[in-house]
């Protein structure tokens, strides 16, 4: 054993380290078989950490999947590290109710009470003084030895003005402050936006450095608190899904890619798989508001149908990105096949990856000859010069002949929804909506179709846009074709019917007063 003062000197550095490093104050303090994170910690977790670590960042974001440890994080590992090196001496983990928030704030002094090391560095503690009462315990500020004050709040109580030794609270905490039922009332959004931002917000002295604002949870509406600060430039956001929009792990040691895929289906099968893409991916677009919702996804088998009959047209849409460096942005290439008996569009492959040029060539003609497309259509919006020639380049010297359509988006200045996304865009999407709902589009069962569905399900506030954008092309090709849905021509009642509604959805659209996400929830209604 070594020396008492070796012993020392080493208890110091790791101390020292522990103190600079909130990842190794939890494999010192909090880990091993007992303890709270016994499993090894992943690089996305060490991004976390690294980013707490950087005292220039006063207001983080957290958006995580189910099963990264938000709760273990930050109603333990962060407060215990900012109360044994005392970095924040007021603390305010805050939540959607008070109970929720006393209940973690009591575990929280469990964790203390039950850990020797902690103990020893912390000290004992105490309720403040004249709430002594041990029923009472939990449910009330209470003290460390070493000088730190812990209160508890839920959504709405007073957090402004309380001081602690003539300190405002320096670190505070809301993990899950937006639950799911209260989240749908636009009175109860409203008002948790208020309290956070007229309250809780102020309550640090901005006159001073020495404050931190953590937010932690799931984007349970696209109207709520996390989607604003999500917005705020003055916030910076850490994202953590558990998987891409193919469905690929980001952490395989905790689900790999086949127990990714299962447990999609399994929620797919259950018809809740809106809740797999707000817990695991964090993407949320609320039933009641969504354009595209679940149920409106039909399926087919390959297997089932006849493509090589007659009355089938199979075409090829892409979207190719529009960037100089395409590799570095998404690529979408859509097949389709158009029952022009029964109006019916079968999506029948869908491709939506980062693509070099010569790569979207190669991808495009092989789905064409897969479906055995007779016509392509590729929006030549942007970069041009990247798709037109070598397009018809590539089509040549592979001896192939396709009837090569180019797609033009159609304008329309300003933003919608997302940055960066046009409201041309946004309506051209919109535009397949009486399709889907009418029961017009069927997916192929084989999973192709899962990154569509995800961009559809969460449009008109969608990360990302390229595979539904190609989709919604196929509107444009049957009108410049002539030859599609013939049943429902422009003079039949429900073609009219069907534009009136888009008509007045696209005025809403162009009203930059109007909140697209309150529109309402069954606008595709036709009788």
């Amino acid at each position: 054993m070594p020396p008492a003062d070796e012993q020392t000197e080493q208890t110091i550095e790791i101390l020292a380290e522990c103190a600079a490093s909130i990842q190794k104050f939890a494999e010192v303090f909090l880990s091993g078989d007992d303890g709270r994170f016994s499993r090894p910690f992943s690089a996305r977790h060490s991004q976390l950490f690294e980013a707490y670590d950087d005292p220039s960042i006063q207001k983080i974001l957290v958006l995580a999947h189910r099963g990264f440890g938000k709760t273990s994080i930050f109603n333990y590992l962060v407060p215990l590290h900012a109360i044994v090196f005392q970095k924040y001496k007021f603390i305010v983990p805050a939540s959607c109710s008070s109970t929720n928030a006393i209940m973690q704030s009591d575990n929280l002094r469990r964790e203390i009470i039950a850990n020797p090391m902690l103990r020893a560095v912390i000290g004992d503690i105490k309720p403040v003084r004249g709430q002594e009462d041990a029923a009472k315990f939990s449910s009330v500020m209470w003290d460390t030895s070493n000088g730190c004050r812990i209160l508890p709040r839920g959504m709405g109580q007073q957090v402004r003005g309380i001081l602690y030794n003539n300190a405002r609270m320096q670190l505070g905490i809301c993990d899950d402050l937006e639950d799911a039922e209260s989240v749908l009332s636009r009175e109860q959004r409203d008002k948790t936006k208020r309290w956070f931002f007229s309250d809780f917000s102020n309550a640090v002295d901005r006159s001073q450095n020495n404050w931190r604002l953590i937010v932690v949870g799931t984007i349970l509406h696209e109207s709520a608190l996390l989607n604003d600060l999500k917005d705020d430039p003055s916030w910076t956001t850490l994202e953590f899904p558990l998987c891409d929009e193919n469905f690929k792990s980001y952490w395989p040691a905790f689900m790999g890619d086949p127990e990714v895929k299962a447990l999609h289906k399994n929620y797919k099968d259950q018809g809740i798989v809106e809740e797999f893409y707000l817990e695991y991916m964090n993407i949320a677009n609320p039933k009641e508001d969504a354009v595209f919702r679940p149920e409106f996804f039909k399926y087919y088998s390959e297997g089932d149908l006849n493509f090589d009959s007659d009355q089938y047209d199979h075409i090829i849409l892409v979207d190719p990105a529009k960037t100089e460096k395409v590799h570095n942005a998404y690529s979408a290439i859509v097949g389709v096949s158009i029952d022009t008996s029964t109006n019916k569009i079968y999506v029948r492959d869908v491709v939506n990856e980062h693509l070099t040029p010569d790569d979207i060539y190669k991808k495009t003609f092989d789905m064409a000859q897969r479906i055995n497309a007779k016509v392509i259509g590729y929006e030549v919006t942007g970069l041009s010069e990247f798709i037109v020639q070598p397009m018809k380049n590539e089509m040549l010297r592979r001896g192939l002949v396709y009837e090569l359509v180019e797609l033009k988006a159609r304008k329309g200045e300003g933003d919608f929804a997302t940055k960066g996304t046009s409201k041309g865009k946004a309506s051209r999407i919109g535009a397949l909506a009486p399709y889907y709902r009418m029961g017009m589009v069927y997916h192929n069962d084989s999973g192709v179709c899962s990154v569509l569905e995800s961009q559809l399900m969460a449009y008109p506030r969608a990360k990302f846009w390229d595979a539904m954008d190609a989709l919604a092309y196929v509107v444009e090709m049957m009108e410049l074709g002539e030859r599609y849905m013939e049943q429902d021509d422009a003079d039949s009642p429900l073609y009219r019917e069907r534009q009136r509604s888009l008509d007045e959805r696209y005025q809403k659209l162009m009203d930059e007063d109007d909140d697209p996400l309150d529109w309402d929830s069954d606008p595709w209604d036709i009788e």
